[in-house]
């Protein structure tokens, strides 16, 4: 008997890993094997464990860090590398470049014939029955697990230009008997609630009334139940083909008998805008036959492809709001014609085109730019990846027209999320305090500002408007690049995208006898006194900065910055003695002498431990937001020996330690010698 390991590299999915469950089987159930899985690393207590074979699978290619990581580990495992299989979709995408990358020669596709694997019978894995108790060896939970994961075809046909079912599953198999390996799967490991098919074109298949035929018998027809065997609670099943159901195969014939299985949802591809007529026929057709839920992916960011027997232009920004509104618009027409009591619903999944043999997800498209793509993803956050169904959420999100759309790509990111109206938030039991939401909806309504600012200035842009796309495409907003901008509403527009860090950065990097100083500071100041209430939250807030943040704020604003600072500051008493520390060594060094920030710390002493009555408390105060240093010097010397003598107290009150007087006394001469230079300065 053989110690067989199975890993799944540690990335997300949200389907268990089909190719892993049936050679889990066939080495447990046939070949009488001891079988592990883990995802990612194994837990420590099998550390140090040393396996016979070790099976590494692979998903996309864009996960390929993970994966090679998932091998380099496999390696630690085994005496030797002929002892790592390594499979799965991006093994067999890009074989080459995982030998190149590892020294280990992967099995690509299929485990449909003898040898693959290098050992008796195992042509048959491919059609055998998966093993679901290996799932418990993991704490991960994959989104879908209790299914039957099935195949009812093999193969597409259509070979698009961006798919890789051409290379994974090159031979079309028409037809699969589905109900014994349900029956076995019953026999093993118990009945699941649902059906997935991994079809990638089963309306292709000559012989689909017979897999429908095969679905219904095996307890999946149209409002099929299933009861938890767990918790004792009926609900409904359902069946979905995972991998879409291709419109252009889609008749009349064949939408009446997906209207007879309990199919949710119905997932229909929306790839390219040149294939609206086709879609909206597929989507009535399954509206006419009673299927209520239906599901679209909208690829975006690709290339010229071919595909179906034709040749698809590279997608635009217009073409991918345009799909999304086909669908809502062609929604309301069912739902007037079809809808009844049951509405129909339709969710549009934006699904950003990555090329097969990318190593990660930052591609950009011919069309698109890397500001934009981003925005996209900005704006599905609040779906949850639940996708896109309500027209009052589209409208709010991505505009009532694609102009309206390519505008908001366009926006600063941080302006994408604020918009929208605000409300007090609650999760489960736990609701946010009003103070908590009064803090959030100053922020909100300070962010409305800015976005009514960016608005106006973006529509004077004119005939710019394509050279700014441009320039803040790379979705790198780099203080540096705005002395490079000739153009005056350019410039104060890519200021909007800076991070506040990033703002004051660029602060120190004006030359102050330029007219761009005189802009900057009359656009932060009078503009957009937002981005100036930032800084000042910055400068105020932060304990742990770098220097060049008071520099380059009080150099660009000056005396009247301090002076702004500190009145924020009175708010807390000036109470932020490590800012005022490290400010008082920048001030020296920089020769700034109308403010003394040590003398302040002096004063917060004096604060500790009450010293001050309230009348010359408030006095002092008023000092300092004056930043009159002398007078501040002569309120506090005026009770000096009352510090003293406080201070004394305290000091016995912690049992009078003889020591800690004499550290009082010497605490005292040092403010007095301070006081002394201010007072001697007058």
């Amino acid at each position: 008997m053989a110690n067989i390991l199975l890993i799944e590299p540690d990335y997300k999915c949200k389907q268990p890993p089909l190719g892993l469950m049936k050679i889990s089987f066939f080495h447990k159930n046939i070949l009488h094997d001891y079988v592990r899985f883990t995802k990612g690393k194994l837990p420590d207590a099998l550390s140090g464990t040393k396996w016979d074979r070790v099976y590494v699978t692979s998903l996309f290619t864009f996960e390929w860090k993970a994966t090679i990581e998932a091998i380099e580990y496999a390696k630690t495992l085994v005496d030797s590398n002929d002892k790592i299989v390594v499979g799965g979709i991006a093994a067999t995408m890009l074989p080459d470049q995982i030998f190149e990358e590892t020294g280990i020669r992967p099995v690509c596709g299929l485990l449909n014939e003898p040898g693959k694997l290098g050992l008796p019978g195992d042509e048959c894995i491919d059609q055998i029955t998966p093993d679901y108790s290996m799932l418990e060896d993991v704490d991960y939970v994959y989104p879908f697990n209790d299914a039957y994961f099935l195949s009812a075809t093999k193969g597409c046909g259509n070979k698009c230009g961006f798919c890789a079912v051409q290379t994974l599953e090159p031979n079309f198999i028409p037809y699969i008997d589905i109900k014994d390996r349900i029956k076995a799967i019953d026999e093993r490991f118990g009945p699941k609630k649902d059906l997935i098919l991994m079809d990638n074109n089963v309306l292709r298949s000559p012989r689909f009334n017979d897999i429908i035929d095969d679905i219904i018998a095996a307890g999946f027809g149209k409002g099929a139940t299933y009861k938890n065997p767990r918790t004792g609670k009926t609900v409904q099943r359902y069946v979905d083909f995972n991998q879409g159901l291709d419109a252009l195969f889609l008749t009349e014939e064949k939408a009446k008998r997906l209207g007879e299985i309990a199919l949710r949802p119905a997932r229909i591809a929306f790839d390219h805008i040149e294939d609206r007529d086709i879609y909206e026929r597929a989507l009535r057709l399954c509206a006419k036959n009673g299927i209520t839920e239906l599901s679209n992916y909208v690829l975006y960011n690709s290339e010229d492809f071919g595909g179906k027997g034709r040749k698809y232009h590279a997608d635009t920004p217009a073409d991918l709001y345009d799909r999304m509104r086909i669908t809502l618009d062609l929604l309301d027409e069912l739902n007037s014609e079809y809808g009844g009591e049951r509405r129909i619903a339709a969710f549009s999944f934006p699904m950003r085109y990555i090329p097969l043999s990318a190593h990660e997800r930052g591609y950009v498209g011919s069309q698109w730019n890397a500001k934009f793509l981003r925005a996209v993803q900005r704006m599905l956050v609040p779906t949850q990846g639940k996708g896109v169904c309500s027209r009052s959420f589209f409208e709010a999100d991505f505009g009532k027209s694609s102009e309206d759309f390519v505008r908001y790509l366009c926006m600063p990111e941080k302006l994408i999320a604020a918009r929208g109206k605000i409300s007090p938030t609650s999760r489960g039991k736990a609701s946010e305090t009003e103070e908590r939401f009064i803090i959030r909806k100053a922020n909100w309504e300070r962010e409305q500002k800015k976005i009514k600012l960016w608005n106006s200035l973006y529509a004077q842009l004119g005939d710019e408007q394509e050279d700014f796309i441009t320039l803040i495409g790379d979705n790198e907003y780099l203080p540096e690049k705005v002395l490079g901008i000739a153009s005056t509403i350019q410039r104060k527009l890519y200021i909007l995208y800076l991070t506040t860090p990033r703002l004051v950065s660029f602060l120190g990097m004006v030359n102050k006898n330029s007219p761009t100083y005189t802009m900057v500071k009359s656009f932060i100041e009078e503009e957009c006194p937002e981005l100036y209430t930032e800084i000042l939250d910055l400068v105020s807030e932060s304990e742990v900065q770098q220097n060049y943040v008071f520099k380059n704020f009080v150099d660009f604003f000056g005396r009247k910055g301090v002076s702004d600072l500190l009145a924020r500051l009175q708010n807390v008493d000036f109470a932020v003695d490590k800012q005022l520390t490290k400010w008082d060594t920048l001030a020296k060094k920089e020769g700034i002498g109308y403010i003394d920030f040590e003398l302040i710390r002096v004063y917060r002493r004096f604060v500790d431990l009450e010293v001050l009555p309230t009348d010359e408390h408030k006095k002092a105060q008023n000092s300092i937001l004056s930043m009159s240093m002398t007078e501040l010097a002569s309120i506090l010397g005026a009770y000096i020996d009352k510090f003293e003598s406080l201070l004394l107290v305290v000091i016995d009150n912690e049992k009078g330690q003889a020591v800690l007087k004499k550290v009082t006394k010497t605490i005292t001469n040092n403010i007095q010698f301070k006081l002394a230079n201010f007072l001697g300065e007058e």
